[in-house]
C-alpha cells in the first residue's frame, strides 16, 4: 500500500507546506484588514461608508469557516489527503483572484473562497502530525499549528512597522506578493504530496456510534464552542477589527501595526513558554484565572490608548494579552482530548462541528459590535468587546474537569 511506502521526510515536508500555507492565510486574512481603510476607498470612493459594510470581509471570512470545518472531514475521506489538500490550498489561491476582483461583492466572494480553503488546511494539519510525527513531538508540532495563525500576523504587522507607506501605495500589489506565496505552495505540494491511510479500522468502528447528529446534540460541544467563541472575540478582533478602529479613533498617535506586532508577538512568547509548561493542575479554575487576567490586560491596554494618550504603556499591556491568550489557548483547546473515551476519529469530527458552531457564533458576535460601533461609538462598542470575553470565563465553570493527577 502506498501509505507503507511515503517516507517519515516526505510526511514532515508535506505539513510544513500546509504549515506554510495557513501561515499565508493568516497573513493575507490580516493584511487585508490592514489594508481596509485603501481597499473600501478604492471601491467606493471618498464617502464614508458603515462600519457594517467595511467589516464585511470579516464577517464572511468566519462564514467560510464556519463552512469549511464541516466540509473539510467529508472531502478527506472522499478524496484522501493528497486530493483534499490540493483542493484547499486550490481554493486559498484565490486571495491573488480576488485582489483584482472590479467591484467590492465579488473580492469579498472571492475571499470566502479563500478563507473556505485556509481553514480546510488547519484541519489537514493533524492527520499527518498522527502519522508521522513521533509522540515526543506531538506537542511542539500541535503548538505550531495553534500558533500558525499568529506567526502569519506577527510577519504581516513586522512588514507594516517598516515599510508601511510603501505597502500602502497599491493595496493590490502588496496583497498579490502576499498571494503568490500560496500558488508557489500549491505547486510544491502537487509535486511533492503522498497519499496514506487517515485513520485505522478499529478507530473507525469505536466512533462509530458517535455521528454529525449526536455531536450536534452533545451538550459538551455547545458549552466549549460558547465559550470558544467568545474566546475568539478577545483574540482575532485583536488582529483585524480593533487595530483599525482604534487607529482610526486616535490617528495622532497609534499605530494599527504596532499593536498588531505586540498581540502576536505576545501569542508566539506565550506559546513557547507553553511549551515548556506542562499544566500538572485542574484546569477550569487555572483557565479562569488566566482569561480574567487576558481580559483585564487589554481592557487597560484600550485605556491606556483612549483615555491617558499613552501608546507605548497601550502596547505593553497589548503584548501582554497576547501572551496571556496563548499560554491557556492550548490548554483550552486540549479538553476535548482528554475526556474519556476519546479517539482520533470522534475527536476529528468532533473539532469539525466546534470550530464551525465557534465561528458561526462569532460572525454573530463580530456583526454585533460593528452594528453598536456604527450607531452608538467607540466606547459602546469597546464596552461590547471586552464584556464578551467574559462568556468564556462563565462556559468554562460548565465543563468537565478532565485533569487527572498522577501518582
Amino acid at each position: 500500500m502506498e501509505s507503507k511506502s511515503i517516507s517519515k521526510k516526505t510526511g514532515i515536508l508535506m505539513f510544513y507546506t500546509l504549515l506554510l500555507a495557513y501561515i499565508t492565510f493568516a497573513a493575507s486574512w490580516v493584511g487585508g484588514s490592514t489594508l481596509g481603510p485603501q481597499i473600501v476607498a478604492s471601491f467606493f470612493g471618498d464617502k464614508g461608508v458603515d462600519p457594517t459594510i467595511s467589516e464585511m470581509v470579516n464577517y464572511t471570512i468566519t462564514v467560510a469557516r464556519v463552512v469549511a470545518n464541516f466540509l473539510a472531514a467529508a472531502v478527506l475521506v472522499k478524496f484522501g489527503i493528497k486530493r483534499a489538500a490540493q483542493i484547499a490550498i486550490g481554493l486559498l489561491c484565490f486571495a491573488l483572484v480576488a485582489v483584482w476582483m472590479p467591484n467590492y461583492w465579488l473580492y469579498i466572494l472571492a475571499r470566502m473562497i479563500m478563507a473556505l480553503g485556509g481553514s480546510m488546511i488547519m484541519v489537514y494539519m493533524n492527520p499527518i502530525v498522527v502519522r508521522f510525527v513521533s509522540q515526543e513531538n506531538k506537542i511542539f508540532y500541535s503548538s505550531l499549528i495553534t500558533a500558525s495563525y499568529n506567526i502569519g500576523a506577527f510577519i504581516i504587522a513586522i512588514a507594516f512597522v517598516f515599510w508601511a507607506d510603501t505597502l500602502r501605495l497599491d493595496w493590490r500589489l502588496t496583497l498579490s506578493a502576499v498571494a503568490f506565496v500560496a500558488l508557489v505552495l500549491f505547486i510544491v505540494w502537487l509535486l511533492k504530496a503522498q497519499d496514506f491511510e487517515t485513520g485505522s479500522t478499529q478507530a473507525q468502528d469505536a466512533a462509530a456510534s458517535y455521528s454529525y447528529s449526536q455531536a450536534l446534540k452533545d451538550p459538551f460541544v455547545w458549552r466549549f464552542a460558547v465559550g470558544f467563541a467568545a474566546f475568539l472575540i478577545l483574540y482575532v478582533m485583536s488582529l483585524n477589527s480593533i487595530p483599525g478602529q482604534l487607529a482610526k479613533e486616535f490617528p495622532d498617535f497609534f499605530t494599527s501595526g504596532y499593536m498588531i506586532c505586540a498581540i502576536s508577538g505576545g501569542g508566539i512568547a506565550g506559546t513557547l513558554v507553553r511549551l515548556k509548561s506542562p499544566v500538572n493542575r485542574p484546569r477550569k479554575p487555572y483557565l479562569i484565572q488566566l482569561g480574567i487576567l487576558a481580559i483585564a490586560t487589554m481592557a487597560a491596554g484600550i485605556s491606556s490608548i483612549a483615555l491617558l494618550h499613552l501608546p507605548l504603556v497601550g502596547y505593553l499591556f497589548f503584548f501582554a494579552t497576547g501572551f496571556l491568550i496563548f499560554y491557556q489557548y492550548a490548554v483550552y483547546l486540549n479538553i476535548p482530548h482528554e475526556l474519556p473515551n476519546m479517539n482520533p476519529q470522534k475527536a476529528t469530527l468532533m473539532f469539525g462541528i466546534i470550530w464551525g458552531i465557534t465561528y458561526g457564533l462569532y460572525t454573530i458576535l463580530n456583526y454585533f459590535w460593528s452594528w453598536i460601533y456604527g450607531h452608538l461609538g467607540f466606547w459602546p462598542s469597546a464596552l461590547f468587546y471586552l464584556a464578551v470575553p467574559v462568556i468564556y470565563l462563565a462556559m468554562i465553570l460548565t465543563l468537565p474537569e478532565t485533569y487527572k493527577k498522577t501518582k
